[in-house]
């Protein structure tokens, strides 16, 4: 089986009760976990998201921890701010992180400013590590895991970052058959509910505003039913 999860943004208790459902499934060891992104900001705990996430990491390697837009602004964030590092990007490129998580997320790893190290020296090393290795797009047919979406096929995206982490509407209106079905984050749905399509499933249910944090239980083995989705949720 897979478990896919939605975007946790910092919410680790709802991250530890998830799991616990899950392990309730009768989870086993070749049963695959399939994170879609957004582990940081807005949340309290984006610290110790991560540290659980690493620790599964290691105690179940063929899970997969795709990588949210919130993730890669923090890894920009880094970038821009560290001397030692080089990047294209300026500081009007993260200005929205700050104002949309960013600033909850140095917060939780203790930063205070003006006072000790640097924001970015307050997060391990073994946290960036993680979110550089996380990924943009999973397979295992008959399904696609991403972050936000996928362009339709014969569209076109016209922005430097990429779609995988930043499409919405052009991605959800869609009836394209994107190569499987496509599990996705990233949008929060209307009344904390996940989205089941044709041809997609949305799985980011507001864990930060308040929402549960949603986990989709799919069998690779079996085509897709729209009718026959499982879902489990955390409050």
């Amino acid at each position: 089986m897979i478990y896919a999860i939605g975007d946790i943004h910092g919410e680790l208790r709802k991250l530890h009760r998830i799991l616990q459902l899950i392990e309730a499934e009768g989870l086993s060891a070749t049963d695959r976990l399939v994170f879609v992104g957004d582990y940081v900001d807005r949340g309290p705990d984006s610290p110790g998201v991560i540290e659980l996430l690493i620790k599964l990491k290691e105690q179940r390697p063929n899970s997969i921890f795709l990588r949210g837009n919130h993730d890669q602004a923090m890894l920009y964030a880094r970038d821009i701010y560290d001397p030692k590092r080089e990047t294209k990007k300026t500081h009007e490129d993260v200005l929205w992180w700050f104002n949309y998580g960013g600033r909850e997320t140095i917060k939780s790893y203790g930063h205070t400013p003006g006072h000790g190290p640097r924001w970015y020296e307050t997060v391990p090393e073994s946290h960036w590590e993680f979110l550089e290795q996380t990924q943009m797009e999973f397979r295992e047919s008959p399904y696609v895991f991403v972050h936000a979406g996928l362009v339709p096929p014969g569209k076109s995206w016209n922005d430097d970052e990429d779609p995988r982490l930043w499409i919405r509407d052009a991605f959800i209106d869609s009836k394209a058959n994107f190569g499987g079905t496509v599990v996705f984050g990233h949008t929060p749905q209307d009344l904390f509910l996940p989205v089941v399509m044709a041809n997609k499933v949305g799985i980011d249910t507001g864990a930060a505003y308040g929402g549960p944090l949603t986990a989709l239980v799919l069998d690779p083995k079996k085509p897709y039913e729209m009718s026959k989705v499982k879902f489990l949720h955390s409050s």
